[in-house]
């Protein structure tokens, strides 16, 4: 049978044949080998505590070494669509060759001309290879069927890992102060990362069977009590917005009757009321003063008492996350505005305690900026930032007009959230990667040919 998430994405195609199968198998193994890979990195603290050296060794390879996956990946789908970059319609094809060529070419620049480590080059490198491979992966139909499982099965151990993980709360916080910010420092916060899919799964939950639709509510209430253990003000902020999304705005799109089944609106409010009112019972049985100590910490950090002027002072240079901006902008030279320091470029903070100390140059310094959107401009200056912000705002103005499908409104969120939070939160690093692949296979989703075919697609499937 076909699942309303299939139905979603689906597009008529002939029949395969049996080769064709096969190159495909390949390549959704690829794909699923990547996102594994990732996973272990993901997870790697947690790994270590458990497992030890073996796993430090391969959790460290497992994240750099698995994106090379995704090229193979990219080719054996690609034989299909008879093309190397997929269903992308052309301009977007255009912005993946330019952003590939840039990296290409920033990657040499920083290894080769200003001889920096191979490795640090090779982080820089990664973050656009996935988010522009993964968007080629996202444009084809066949990507999102052979992913759909396997993405489901790795946030159900990442929930396993991080519920685990989160167990040294009550040890690094003690009940004589609640409100004490100290789980940033325990295993779960490390870990985090691999829950990276839940903004996908909790707005394509009305497309799914009944039962991953509550993992992903479940999913949904265990991130919000992390990020109030942690005290985190975007991330909380950002979870609010997906919800509103979710509740009041996807019922309301154009055409949301056409895949709306009859009582399943119900059923979904119904549903997450349950999960948050069991989540809240075990948070009160658990340790109820560390859930209002904590909670209250994070009033306190949204209020932004601590700045000047409130909670606005938050968006000035009192925001630590500015502060570092303002340092890293006095350190350019006129050509560095045009064409950035490459990848492996770092810079020098006027304050010593802001920096790290990078081997490769012996000196203190940084090799990423707080604020995520910056990142382009600061690797490959005005040149790889217009041209990356380019197919962003490409996908989005796409995504506009496609939001009667369901599947393509609900990445078209995904990518606009992500978009607004660029100012506050990190970003084109590989600690992110499971975020990367997610914004890259829903640009590729927004920008692929197959949204302009014409189809009728009702979806149908019988809850369960």
């Amino acid at each position: 049978m076909t699942t309303r998430t299939e139905a979603a994405w689906a597009w008529p195609a002939a029949a395969p044949r049996a080769s064709e199968r096969v190159v495909w198998g390949f390549g959704a193994l690829c794909l699923t080998g990547f996102l594994a890979a990732q996973f272990v990195s993901l997870t790697r603290v947690f790994l270590i505590d458990y497992l030890g050296g073996i796993a430090a060794y391969a959790a460290s390879q497992a994240g750099l070494v698995s994106v090379g996956l995704l090229p193979v990946a990219v080719l054996a789908y690609g034989l299909r669509s008879g093309s190397l970059l997929g269903r992308l319609v052309p301009g977007a094809k255009l912005w993946a060759t330019l952003v590939l060529l840039l990296s290409g070419l920033l990657f040499l620049y920083g290894w080769i001309e200003q001889e920096y480590r191979i490795e640090p080059v090779l982080h820089d490198l990664a973050p656009y290879l996935v988010i522009v491979l993964c968007a080629v992966l996202g444009s084809m139909s066949r990507v999102w069927e052979d992913a759909d499982g396997p993405l489901v099965a790795l946030f159900v151990a990442a929930l396993a890992v991080n519920a685990l993980g989160m167990t040294g709360m009550t040890e690094v916080v003690s009940e004589a102060q609640p409100d004490d910010r100290a789980g940033i420092g325990i295993t779960a916060y490390r870990t985090q990362g691999a829950l990276a899919f839940w903004p996908l799964l909790l707005l394509t939950a009305r497309l799914r069977r009944r039962r991953v639709a509550l993992l992903a509510f479940a999913g949904v209430c265990f991130v919000v009590a992390q990020q109030i253990l942690f005290q985190k003000r975007a991330p909380t902020l950002r979870i609010a917005l997906f919800l509103l999304v979710f509740f009041l705005v996807l019922p309301r799109l154009p055409g949301a009757r056409r895949w709306l089944l009859p009582g399943g609106e119900r059923w979904v409010r119904t549903a997450f009321a349950g999960t948050v009112l069991v989540g809240l019972l075990v948070a009160g049985t658990l340790a109820p003063w560390l859930f209002r100590g904590q909670l209250e910490g994070l009033r306190d950090r949204i209020s932004g008492e601590r700045y000047a002027g409130g909670a606005a002072g938050m968006l000035t240079y009192q925001n630590e996350r500015f502060y570092e901006v303002g340092m890293f902008l006095e350190t350019l030279e006129p050509q560095e505005w045009v064409l950035g320091r490459g990848f492996g470029g770092y810079f020098v903070p006027r304050d010593e305690e802001w920096g790290v100390w990078l081997d490769d140059v012996r000196e203190f310094g940084r090799r990423q900026l707080h604020v995520g959107g910056l990142m382009p401009f600061f690797k490959g200056g005005l040149v790889l930032a217009v041209a990356y912000y380019s197919g962003l705002l490409l996908a989005l103005l796409r995504g506009c007009r496609q939001l009667r499908d369901p599947f393509a409104a609900a990445a078209f969120f995904v990518v606009a959230i992500h978009a607004l939070f660029l100012l506050q939160e990190g970003w084109f690093v590989m600690s992110m990667s499971y975020d990367l692949t997610m914004v890259g296979l829903c640009m590729g989703y927004l920008l692929s040919q197959e949204r302009d075919a014409p189809a009728d697609t009702v979806p149908a499937e019988a809850a369960e």
